[in-house]
């Protein structure tokens, strides 16, 4: 709900928020209070492109939040301190499979393992089952034994992994993790990952599991075996798992991610992938944002060239929240955009790291195609590229409020007018 514009040089001022004030005091994310705005659960003033907020109002309504008093939104509300976790069923369909992931995630949070810990010895279970390591027991792990791999960058990997670990942390009967019965479906690191993450944690980071229909159709449209490909914020690794099943090379897949565990589990899976070739993963650590293309990443020889791919696919990050030193950093990086909106950040980065008639495909919420705040990124999609495809995908992440697009963009001159109102 909007209403007339304040007159901002009184004192009433002082008693404004503007949208990240806003997100601050409801803990929610800036793209939730756009929808509460939307669909007029939240009254807002209007100035230029910008929504602000009576402090009072909002006040209240925290107020009615912590009290439980607001029925639907407060189901909704507060999601940054949310505990809940959820196994995400729009990825797994079988029951079967659903009651074998809930066994294991009841066995580690009645135990209160850590979840890096418990990973890592899920890792070790999966490894075994896809012959890649030889018998395994706890004592071999308390006792700092050396494991016999079939494929040495697996094992630079784990030992990598070790390293964040307390073996002191691990008890005898942990050896749950190691023998349970994981079902065999894709991806069941970042599966278990993704079930373990409090809601809020999702929520704050913006992550959220890619229902696998939709990868693999935006992936059968436009990758062929010889594609560069990449995925900016590739979490476990679902798109490059899906560039996998046609890319010949595996070197030809690239992902980045700001989340270490989330990076070490896509590592795993594409060397599980290719279980017979030798290399190391083009899969990193890195904030695409601020360090994508920087010295310290890309001098090795066989990384030159970052730019120049082929097709990059993802489900971007919405909403997600940037302390004021990142906010700085993004005015300077990208003064294009000015909405501090997440995704329109990786899209811009994207379609700067495609060629000439290369393909860009986001997962976005459907406010980017007519919400004035995104007007920027609008603009820049109109002069830089050409709009291959917009498909409504509806509601399709669990616990998600805001209504899906699929946006596929080809890097070219315009010649033609497009207009997206």
């Amino acid at each position: 709900m909007i209403k007339n514009s304040l007159d901002f040089t009184s004192e009433l001022h002082k008693e404004i928020l503007d949208i990240e004030n806003t997100a601050e005091l409801l803990e929610i994310s800036t793209a939730t209070v756009r929808n509460w705005v939307k669909f007029g659960y939240l009254s807002s003033y209007n100035k230029g492109n910008q929504h602000f907020f009576n402090k009072a109002d909002i006040e209240n309504i925290q107020s009615k939040l912590l009290n439980g008093n607001l029925g639907k939104l407060n189901k909704r509300a507060n999601k940054t301190k949310a505990g809940r976790t959820f196994i995400p069923d729009e990825y797994v369909k079988n029951l079967n499979y659903l009651k074998k992931f809930n066994l294991v995630i009841s066995f580690i949070q009645k135990n209160r393992i850590n979840t890096t810990t418990a990973l890592f010895l899920l890792c070790f279970n999966l490894l075994k089952r896809k012959s890649l390591l030889l018998e395994i027991n706890i004592q071999d792990i308390l006792k700092n034994k050396k494991l016999n791999f079939t494929n040495n960058q697996i094992q630079k990997e784990l030992t990598a992994w070790s390293a964040d670990i307390n073996i002191k942390n691990i008890k005898p009967h942990f050896s749950f993790l190691l023998d349970c019965d994981l079902p065999e479906q894709r991806d069941i690191l970042g599966i278990l990952y993704q079930s373990l993450l409090a809601e809020g944690k999702k929520s704050q980071i913006g992550s959220y599991y890619t229902p696998s229909n939709i990868v693999k159709s935006i992936v059968k449209d436009y990758v062929n075996k010889d594609s560069k490909v990449l995925d900016p914020c590739c979490g476990t690794g679902q798109f490059l798992l899906a560039f996998s099943d046609i890319i010949k090379n595996p070197l030809n897949i690239y992902g980045f991610d700001c989340d270490k565990t989330a990076v070490r589990i896509t590592r795993l899976n594409i060397l599980i992938k290719f279980k017979n070739k030798n290399f190391a993963p083009n899969v990193f650590c890195k904030n695409t944002l601020f360090d994508i293309g920087s010295n310290d990443l890309f001098s090795r020889p066989d990384n030159k060239d970052i730019k120049n791919f082929d097709v990059i696919a993802t489900n971007p990050p919405w909403g997600m929240y940037f302390s004021n030193t990142e906010k700085n950093k993004l005015k300077d990086f990208y003064p294009q955009i000015t909405s501090f909106e997440s995704f329109s950040y990786f899209l811009l980065k994207s379609i700067g790291l495609i060629h000439h008639s290369g393909v860009v495909s986001f997962l976005l919420p459907e406010s980017i195609l007519n919400v004035r705040i995104h007007k920027d990124i609008r603009e820049i999609i109109l002069k830089t590229t050409r709009v291959q495809k917009i498909a409504y995908l509806g509601r399709v992440f669990k616990n998600v409020f805001t209504p899906v697009i699929r946006l596929d963009l080809e890097k070219k001159t315009q010649t033609k007018k497009q207009t997206i109102i």
